[in-house]
Parts: C-alpha cells; sequence; structure tokens
C-alpha cells in the first residue's frame, strides 16, 4: 500500500465514493491559547496494486514539536480487488483531534503502527502558532 496523498484541508468529506474538500492545504493554524483540543479535516488517498492488501490497516499520527504523539486516528478496511485493473484506491475524509500543548511544527504522518514508529509515507508538517483572540486556519499563502 502507498499513500498517494495525506493533506490538511479546511474541509473534508466523502460524496459519492469521491472525496469533497475545501482550502487544501491547510499549512498552519493560529490558536488563541494552550493547551487546547483542536480537531482537524485530512485528505487521505491510499493505492495498492492488486492481488493483495485486502484487509490494510493504518493510523494517522500527529506528533507535537518534541516528537510526543499528540492524536491518532485508525483506519482499517476490507479493499477487494478491482477485475478490471492492475491498481486500486481508496479515498478518506477523516478527522483528527489533537492535543496542543504548545506551538510550533507539529507533524501528521501515515504508519503501520499507533507508536508511529513504522511510516507508510514522510509526515506533512503543520505549524501552529498563537494569535489575537480567536483561531485562524491558513493556507501557507
Amino acid at each position: 500500500m502507498h499513500v498517494a496523498a495525506l493533506l490538511v484541508a479546511g474541509s473534508a468529506n466523502i460524496d459519492d465514493s469521491a472525496i469533497d474538500a475545501t482550502r487544501l492545504p491547510i499549512t498552519s493554524y493560529e490558536v488563541s491559547q494552550t493547551p487546547r483540543w483542536l480537531t482537524i479535516p485530512l485528505v487521505l488517498v491510499v493505492h495498492a496494486s492488486t492481488g493483495g492488501d485486502f484487509d490494510p490497516e493504518l493510523f494517522i499520527v500527529s506528533k507535537d514539536p518534541g516528537g510526543t504523539i499528540r492524536g491518532t486516528v485508525r483506519s482499517a478496511w476490507q479493499w477487494p480487488d478491482d477485475a478490471d485493473k492492475p491498481f486500486k484506491y481508496r479515498c478518506f475524509a477523516p478527522e483528527l483531534s489533537i492535543a496542543v500543548e504548545t506551538t510550533g511544527e507539529y507533524t501528521i504522518g501515515a504508519y503501520h503502527d499507533a507508536e508511529a514508529t513504522r511510516s507508510i509515507a514522510t509526515p506533512i508538517p503543520l505549524f501552529i502558532s498563537l494569535a489575537g483572540h480567536r483561531g485562524r486556519r491558513t493556507n501557507g499563502s
């Protein structure tokens, strides 16, 4: 199994087997205080060759700037082959809740295990900083 996309979105949901997402990619959040809980919409697309990965499982894990795990979401599914294709795709729009204890660069990655020791793909960065009196999401532009 391979990760084709892992992105933080402004919003994301599955609509008729496809992802309907807005404001891709979100690269940072401004929060009014720490500590706090933050729920982050994600876009995840995976693919694999036919003939394997029939019952995959993966974990999306967030780590804080010090490497401590701050949030995890598990995905597991039955994944039959597409009879006419040499590959298969699967799309997800999970929400990841993370405990924000400090500001800085957090990472979000796809892993084979909940302890985030065996990565499937390179984790993506998400910068969390303090703002004025309200939280705001930005797309890095």
